[in-house]
């Protein structure tokens, strides 16, 4: 169960950076967009994964 949170929560950031490592291998320059997107995607799943363990603490309470 933990390990299916953090693969959904980190997915966005994964494909991101995915799509920059591409596009950077293509040498396309929108590769900084989407590298800047991994980052803040990256930052949002950190939110999710503090807000999934508070509702767990909040449940086992």
């Amino acid at each position: 169960m933990l390990a299916l949170v953090l693969l959904s929560a980190s997915l966005p950031s994964i494909f991101c950076a995915g799509c920059a490592t591409f596009l950077a291998y293509k040498e396309r320059r929108q590769w900084v967009w989407f590298a800047g997107l991994s980052v803040l995607a990256g930052i949002g799943a950190i939110g999710v994964l503090q807000m999934v363990q508070l509702w767990r603490f909040a449940g086992h309470s």
